[in-house]
């Protein structure tokens, strides 16, 4: 009976773990990732604090998707100058980074994406630009590669747009715009410019959701137009596409409708206060929206920076969500339309004109739903073909029998799960039973290898007073450094994460060490007080073998022999180890079957330090401490040991980034202002449950 229980459960947990990797049948929308940095102008030796929003692409609403985010800050060469990863719960997370002393001054730019999003659609790849400033290293870029802007902007409204050539010479097609009766109707012309072709073209015009319109061109002297309803826009971005007649993609342009504009903004009267005074400000969601059951929101306070660069969670979503990381080239660009209509022809384009909004989940495309999910490849050593269709194991190291299998695909592939847990995961990745084979096994990095890189920076681009505040910033941050007033606390959770629970479940055979008379060694206790497991020797080598009650005679076959969780298949490993320091013995005497292995009894060893000490790993095997999530930067309230005799020069003032406001829970920011006198930025922003951005703008002048 025990027989057969034991095999329904490991036939559950592995359905469990195949629905996961293995189904490949599903198809999910894309995600992206709205990144809300504390300030955009940041000194080398200082924290840069985020919040993540991470997006159903189709809604917009908060995605329930991927529970692991992955952020990287990147250099002007387009690698990363540091990485962390970012549990998401509910579609958000927090973290940030400190900003290494070494780096030079320059642009830089974080890139937030989840693994979903970087294996599906790495066009949707968030990109915010920041500056960072270093007085010990001011020299210019090295390097010479500046963007190439292709795109002309025009006025929607009034726009005499210059003829570009489309890149096939033959289709030489210009688009023009122009708003007609009252601001309702937009009217869109294409041009024939070669008047010796007289070819089909198909029109498209393209929103997230989808075509909006597709019609054949009919040129009539070389000209065409269709005229549109404002109203019936319901979107702010449209892509235009002309195609021929083989659907190849000829002349594209982008519509921007500012009066489409979803989410609530709200600007509040300034506040005017004195040097180190106690600010409380109340936050309800009666007064910020009546249409919601509850807001997700963070707040900051910072000087106010000379040049705004960063984008709030509105002009995310009817903007900046549409481009990806093709508008990084266009940010400055486009910040002096403001809240205008505009046009723009070739170069900018939307990232849904070739993306799609939902994929198919395969065997190198897959989302986080649930976990972290680890991949990698078994290779034969020196062929370096792949290891095919046979059983990997996950060992999680500690005081359980916690081990995974995994069928590698026909790549060598293979998928393992791990909990959103942070710390050291003393784990290991085997192949059992192979002692014939050298194999390599080798684990993928989640991250990119290289990132979306900002544009090189140059000295003569810092205006009057952009240069004077970042002055002023270095010399509050020299300050506060003589006064040890920090600002931000670095945390490293470095605890080790073991294995939980047994694979098997609770063991009815087992003895403890300590309850029995001390013996000389290990396989004495074997022979006088475990039944079940026999001890043989062939070549003066040992081999263990279990007795099963239920056939009522002794495997012939090797069982499952673990010691600390990590799977052996050289006895002597286990019977040389001191008894002294074996806190318990476990044993199973049925077949078991987990996976596609037939097991015949399973044998577990446990140290009294659960840390599978072996002056040698076995064969095929390679051991990790896996960090996840082990880095963190805290924000210090300083206004909590602000002494009177000592120097405040903060010009950060608040970071709050997890605020949650319902209908019987109300929020208050209490702050204190610093020494530095001037005007500071409070910025209040989040997402309701049902998508509708909102951003809360107040300024605070301290006098």
């Amino acid at each position: 009976m025990k027989n057969k229980i034991f095999k329904y459960i490991s036939l559950v947990l592995i359905l469990g773990m195949t629905s996961i990797l293995n189904g490949f049948s599903q198809e999910l929308p894309a995600e992206q990732i709205h990144v809300h940095l504390q300030k955009n102008i940041c000194l080398a030796g200082e924290a840069i604090h985020f919040k993540l929003y991470c997006l159903n692409s189709n809604d917009l609403k908060l995605s329930k998707i991927s529970k692991v985010a992955y952020v990287e800050l990147i250099g002007e060469n387009g690698f990363p100058v540091a990485q962390t990863d970012i549990i998401l719960e509910h579609g958000m997370g927090k973290g940030g980074f400190v900003i290494s002393s070494q780096l030079p001054t320059g642009n830089y730019a974080i890139n937030a994406y989840t693994h979903w999003m970087k294996t599906s659609s790495p066009d949707f790849i968030n990109v915010s630009p920041l500056f960072i400033f270093n007085n010990q290293n001011i020299s210019d870029s090295d390097y010479s590669n500046t963007t190439n802007l292709k795109s002309t902007f025009r006025d929607l409204k009034n726009n005499n747009l210059t003829l570009v050539k489309s890149e096939i010479k033959q289709d030489d097609i210009s688009i023009h715009t122009k708003i007609e009766d009252l601001n309702r109707i937009l009217k869109i012309s294409i041009t024939n410019n070669n008047i010796g072709i007289d070819s089909s073209y198909i029109f498209q015009l393209l929103s997230r959701k989808g075509k909006t319109l597709e019609q054949k061109i009919q040129f009539n002297q070389n000209n065409w137009e269709t005229l549109l309803e404002i109203k019936d826009l319901k979107s702010p971005n449209y892509n235009i596409a002309i195609r021929n007649n083989k659907g190849q993609l000829i002349k594209t342009a982008v519509i921007h409708l500012a009066n489409s504009h979803r989410g609530r903004f709200i600007e509040k009267p300034r506040i005017t206060t004195k040097q180190r005074k106690k600010i409380k400000i109340n936050l309800r969601l009666e007064e910020l929206s009546h249409q919601d059951d509850s807001l997700f929101l963070l707040a900051s306070i910072k000087l106010k920076e000379p040049q705004i660069s960063s984008i709030n969670i509105i002009d995310y979503m009817n903007l900046y969500s549409d481009f990806g990381a093709n508008m990084l080239p266009y940010f400055n660009h486009i910040k002096k339309f403001g809240k205008q209509s505009w046009i723009a022809e070739k170069g900018i384009e939307t990232v849904w004109l070739k993306n799609s909004n939902i994929y198919s989940v395969n065997a190198n495309r897959y989302p986080e739903e649930e976990a972290y999910v680890i991949e990698g490849t078994v290779k034969m050593r020196k062929t370096k073909q792949a290891f095919t269709n046979e059983n990997v194991f996950l060992s999680k190291i500690g005081g359980y029998a916690d081990i995974s299998p995994f069928c590698t695909n026909d790549q060598g592939k293979f998928y393992f799960n791990l909990p959103l847990k942070k710390g050291l995961h003393d784990i290991s990745i085997q192949v059992k039973g192979r002692n014939d084979l050298d194999l390599a096994i080798k684990l993928k990095d989640k991250f990119n290898s290289e990132g979306f890189a900002p544009i090189p920076w140059k000295k003569q681009e810092l205006k009057e007073k952009q240069l004077d505040f970042i002055k002023d910033q270095f010399e509050n941050f020299r300050i506060r450094n003589i006064y040890r007033q920090e600002t931000y606390r670095e945390t490293k959770d470095t605890c080790l994460y073991r294995g939980q629970a047994n694979f098997y479940g609770k063991s009815e055979h087992f003895i403890k060490i300590d309850d029995y008379i001390q013996l000389d060694s290990l396989e004495e206790y074997f022979h006088e007080f475990i039944t079940t497991v026999k001890i043989n020797y062939k070549k003066k080598k040992p081999h263990i073998y279990v007795y099963s009650p239920d056939i009522m005679r002794v495997f012939e076959q090797n069982p499952l022999l673990m010691f600390d969780g990590l799977i052996l298949s050289d006895a002597s490993k286990i019977l040389n180890k001191n008894s002294k320091e074996i806190d318990k013995i476990e044993v199973v005497p049925y077949e078991y079957y987990y996976g596609s292995s037939h097991l015949y009894g399973i044998i577990n060893v446990i140290s009294k330090k659960q840390d599978c000490q072996l002056s040698e790993l076995p064969k095929n095997t390679e051991r990790y401490y896996l960090p996840l999530f082990t880095h963190g930067v805290e924000y210090i309230n300083t206004s909590e040991y602000q002494q009177k005799n000592h120097a405040d020069f903060r010009t950060d003032l608040l970071w709050e980034p997890n605020i949650n406001l319902t209908k019987n829970k109300h929020f208050d920011l209490e702050f204190t202002t610093s020494d530095v006198k001037g005007e500071y930025e409070l910025t209040v922003e989040g997402i309701s449950e049902k998508g509708e951005p909102i951003v809360i703008m107040q300024s605070i002048l301290v006098e």
